[in-house]
């Protein structure tokens, strides 16, 4: 058994692409960030600590029990890793767990967490969930399979179709795209053509990586610290650590900035150049890699207890190309007051904590993998066109004429990069993006480097060498401190191991709108209403609910923050939100009726997409026109400091766009605010580069305009702080094209028709007018179809129809029109033949 398990199969891991992948395109290389939530559990005995730690987030318990829940953000390359591992490919990002027992002894491991997920769990697809960014959109992915629309609710997405493709229904309501791709692979296929050969390094593991062409040789750069020989000259020095005094902190020491140096040479591993001496020196070159690096600091905290912390860099200087002969990284760290001298003790003195400070490097690269091999019946093939093709796991199931005929359709079109024919079948490859760690313990002892720790002086650099006064190896164990602010609408935190970074946290999120340049969805709000149909079964509709939510904070006060920070800096300032920060946040709702809601942290605030059954629908419409509903995301800092931000789904209450919703024309002394709403927005001030330079107080009627003087000289990026007049929007209801949710009205004629030569019906449902159909002794049924937002079908429409008897003569006798609602009556609907008064 394995010394950690997943407690009670609960682990759910949340996937964000950065968008939706083409009709023409196969599904891959889009994860941007992924957000992990398990429960963990060490099997040892005898435990007093146990820690679990993936990346940046750790969690920790004491006492026998060993278990612990934690939540991981992964973003980049790192969650590409992990879910191309739970799929099979690769071992992905390690589980690091450290434990002590009652007796003092303590041991430490790494594990690869997909094992360790994967092995406490029957199914590991049902707790991996896919959300989407796409152009400014976030939905669920939902299983690319064909068949009636109640298999997509059932497996947890919901299609409809919008601009002549297939669309989630969620891809409607993020306004803004994110940028950042790596690779995924797909699951279903359909009309793929089959495409030639592209090269590219094979990723196999091995130390000297083969081509898909089959001529090249690639190989992984390693890369080592240079240590300077005793006696380097500072300023030459591929490691130095400089130390400036800046002001002074609360307690009355001196503020302290320290920027830490270091080089990594950069080459073929000893492994891999004795693969290219056994291959017999091949031309051989490194693989593209795109470094990370950061400083990992160990301390113990003000309790005692053992922790680490890792310092990202603020910049590092690629000197010629990663992994040729000569090539070298340097990676620069700011660090400031206690972290400052923290860095010291334990760079400059061994055996300054228990665990030596280390470079935690990554290298990111791209390449193929060979993911899985298909059996092809021939008569799916036409010319150089793949029909059909099921998963590897599912092969032996024949493809339903209903799956081809359903997908084309809705006009999918999914393919991989490469397929490649081989003899009994077809090799799937896909392009993935790995990410290789390192960590190089780094110490470089004062004793016999005392030169390269320097402090800057009256005199200019002066060496620090072994000093007593700077070894302080206890500190808090916090990252972020509250920052008190004039202005209002956000809580800040300063960092603490960083100068010149700060934590904006909005203090409320609430429905946005899409960009102005939206040529189908200008400033309409991130609101989409849309359902789901069962027509065997109408008491199976499911109603859905997607929504974007935008921080409640306009970018003339996001830039008047800046500027106050800056002031109080006197420096220039870096904001970031918990996005950019990594932090996850708690988020709760109070949503009565919902069945099922998810609602998911991304790059510009909240996605949420929930769902509710016929009875909560009209509810569910009521409430967001009249108070909407109330939530809330909860941030927990290191140290103990939270941060909470309000969250609101309501109507009535609309922010955005990003940009704002007044646009700004400048000329050289005056501005020219118009207002692009349908509401009135009222102007308190208007800034340049988040200094206030005008407060003209005045209200811009609904796309009214007005010029507001400039104060002379004044230079830099308007910016309106602004208020729109509380209103109620309307809520986008979907139009559904999807063939199962078509509502099919079928006429049958039940009276005597030998005395008329036919019976003419005209109807109407929801504004929509079809053309009349005519029974007859020889045709006496008829059928007319209705599309319609199945939010309205929910509700019953009622179809109005008037049935004419036309005599042979041509004599009309029209019977009194009838109302049928179709919902609760059905769609079956008896005509008899009209009869003269």
């Amino acid at each position: 058994m394995s010394i950690v398990t997943v407690r009670r199969a609960a682990f759910s891991l949340v996937v964000l692409l950065s968008r939706t992948p083409a009709p023409h395109e196969r599904i891959g290389s889009l994860i941007l960030s992924a957000t992990l939530a398990v429960e963990l559990h060490c099997t040892l005995d005898r435990l007093a600590r146990t820690s679990f730690r993936v990346g940046d987030a750790e969690a920790v318990t004491d006492g026998p029990f060993g278990t612990a829940a934690l939540a991981a953000s992964l973003t980049g390359p790192a969650a590409g890793d992990l879910v191309a591992a739970l799929a099979g490919s690769g071992t992905g990002p390690l589980l690091r767990v450290a434990a002590r027992r009652v007796d003092g002894l303590t041991r430490e491991w790494e594990l690869p967490l997909a094992e360790v997920l994967a092995g406490g769990v029957d199914d590991v697809s049902a707790h991996v969930r896919l959300v989407t960014a796409d152009g400014g959109m976030v939905t669920d992915v939902p299983p690319v399979v064909a068949g009636r629309t109640r298999d997509l609710a059932t497996t947890g997405g919901t299609l409809m179709l919008r601009d002549g493709a297939l669309r989630p229904v969620a891809s409607l309501v993020r306004p803004h795209p994110a940028v950042l791709t790596t690779l995924v692979a797909s699951e279903s296929l359909l009309l793929v053509p089959l495409a030639p050969v592209v090269g590219g390094p094979i990723l196999d593991g091995s130390p000297l990586l083969g081509d898909r062409d089959g001529t090249s040789r690639w190989y992984l750069p390693e890369l080592t610290l240079v240590v300077p020989p005793p006696g380097q000259d500072p300023d030459t020095s591929p490691f130095r650590y400089d130390l400036v005094t800046v002001g002074h902190q609360d307690d009355g020491s001196p503020g302290l900035e320290a920027t830490v140096t270091v080089t990594l040479a950069a080459g073929p591993s000893a492994a891999t150049t004795a693969a290219w001496e056994a291959a017999g020196r091949p031309a051989l070159k490194p693989l593209p890699c795109t470094p990370t690096v950061g400083l990992r600091i160990p301390f113990r905290d003000a309790q005692g207890r053992a922790a680490s912390e890792v310092i990202p860099a603020t910049g590092t200087v690629l000197d010629g190309v990663l992994g040729e002969d000569g090539s070298t990284l340097t990676a620069m760290f700011v660090l400031q007051d206690r972290w400052a001298r923290l860095a010291y003790g334990v760079l400059s003195y061994p055996g300054y904590q228990a665990q030596a400070p280390a470079l935690e490097v990554g290298l990111t690269h791209s390449g193929w993998r060979e993911s899985r091999r298909f059996q092809i019946d021939p008569a799916l093939i036409a010319g150089n066109k793949l029909l059909a093709l099921r998963r590897g796991d599912d092969a032996t199931r024949a493809v339903a004429p209903t799956q081809v005929l359903g997908m084309a359709k809705a006009r999918i079109q999914l393919h991989p990069p490469v397929l490649q024919a081989q003899p009994l079948g077809v090799t799937q490859w896909r392009q993935v993006t790995a990410t290789t760690a390192a960590s190089m313990p780094t110490v470089l002892p004062c004793a016999d480097h005392g030169q390269l720790y320097r402090q800057q002086g009256a005199a200019g650099w002066e060496a620090i060498g072994c000093q007593d006064t700077l070894r302080l190896g206890q500190a808090d164990h916090r990252v972020w401190q509250p920052e008190p602010v004039a202005t209002a609408g956000a809580t800040v935190f300063r960092s603490l191991t960083q100068p010149g970074r700060y934590l904006v946290v909005p203090a409320a999120y609430a429905v946005g709108r899409h960009p102005a340049d939206d040529l189908d969805r200008a400033l309409r709000p991130t609101l989409l209403l849309t359902s789901t149909i069962d027509v065997d079964d109408p008491s199976g509709i499911r109603c859905v609910l997607a929504a974007a939510l935008q921080a409640d904070l306009t970018p003339a006060r996001w830039a008047m923050l800046g500027a106050e920070l800056r002031a109080k800096a006197g420096r220039d300032v870096v904001l970031q939100t918990p996005w950019q920060a990594a932090l996850t946040p708690t988020v709760s709702w109070a949503i009565p009726g919902a069945d099922d809601l998810d609602c998911v942290a991304v790059d510009d605030g909240f996605t949420l997409v929930m769902s509710t059954d016929i009875p909560g629908l009209l509810t569910l419409r009521a409430m967001l026109q009249r108070g909407g509903f109330l939530g809330s995301a909860r941030w927990q800092l290191p140290g103990g400091d939270v941060a909470v931000a309000t969250l609101r789904l309501d109507l009535g209450t609309v922010v955005g766009p990003a940009e704002g919703p007044v646009a700004v024309t400048r000329t050289v002394d005056e501005a020219r605010l118009t207002n692009l709403l349908d509401s009135r927005v009222a102007v308190r001030r208007l800034t340049a580069d988040g200094t206030v330079v005008a407060s003209p107080g005045l209200v811009l009627e609904a796309h009214g305009s007005a010029t507001v003087a400039l104060p002379a000289g004044t230079v830099g990026e308007l910016a309106v702080d602004h208020e729109v007049e509380a209103g109620s929007e309307t809520l986008d209801e979907s139009r559904s094209y999807i063939d199962d949710l078509e509502l099919a009205v079928t006429f049958v004629a039940t009276g005597d028709l030998t005395q008329v030569a036919g019976i003419e019906i005209s109807c109407t449902l929801l504004g929509d007018v079809p053309a009349p159909l005519t029974l007859t002794r020889s045709v006496r049924q008829g059928e007319r179809r209705f599309l319609m937002p199945l939010t309205h079908y929910a509700e019953d429409p009622t179809l109005r129809f008037t049935a004419t008897a036309v005599a042979a003569d041509g004599t009309r006798t029209a019977a009194p029109a009838v109302d049928w609602p179709v919902r609760s009556r059905g769609v079956l609907i008896p005509i008899d033949t009209p009869t003269p008064a």
